[in-house]
């Protein structure tokens, strides 16, 4: 029996690799060509793309993304707020060479202090990712992230 790997290691891989692609102006420290090119595409496309909702917004985020998983049969957990304080990393597949890095946060920081958060702003890409992977992702970002 082969053990899948957590979301979390994978995006630790992908980051070294270079192939981790921003969606926002932050940027990785380990670039690609293919990287920054679809990186740039991707910001042209969705020049207002903020990538981070608040708790109310991201309630209704971690919704639509659950709707994505089911309507297209994606064999993954509905994403919610952590359990417990903490933050959860999630891969959605949009296409063969595309997942998007979902980032769900629940953090208390003692004294009625906290931040509660849906971020999105990176996505994973495969060597042999192309404008039109890019082209589906915004397709996504229309659909069930505005």
């Amino acid at each position: 029996m082969k053990l899948k790997k957590a979301d979390w290691a994978i995006v630790r891989e992908v980051e070294n690799k270079g192939l981790m692609v921003a969606m926002t102006g932050l940027v990785e420290r380990n670039r690609t060509e293919l990287n920054d090119e679809l990186s740039l595409y991707f910001r042209k496309q969705m020049p207002n793309y903020k990538g981070v909702w608040d708790e109310d917004e991201g309630e209704d985020i971690l919704y639509n993304i659950n709707d994505y998983l089911e309507e297209n049969n994606i064999d993954k957990h509905s994403l919610d707020f952590p359990i417990c304080s903490g933050t959860d990393i999630h891969l959605i597949p949009i296409t063969e060479n595309i997942q998007l890095k979902v980032v769900v946060a629940d953090e208390y920081y003692g004294g009625g202090e906290y931040s509660k958060y849906v971020m999105i702003d990176f996505f994973l890409i495969t060597e042999n990712a192309t404008k039109q992977d890019v082209d589906e992702l915004i397709e996504f970002v229309k659909k069930y992230l505005s």
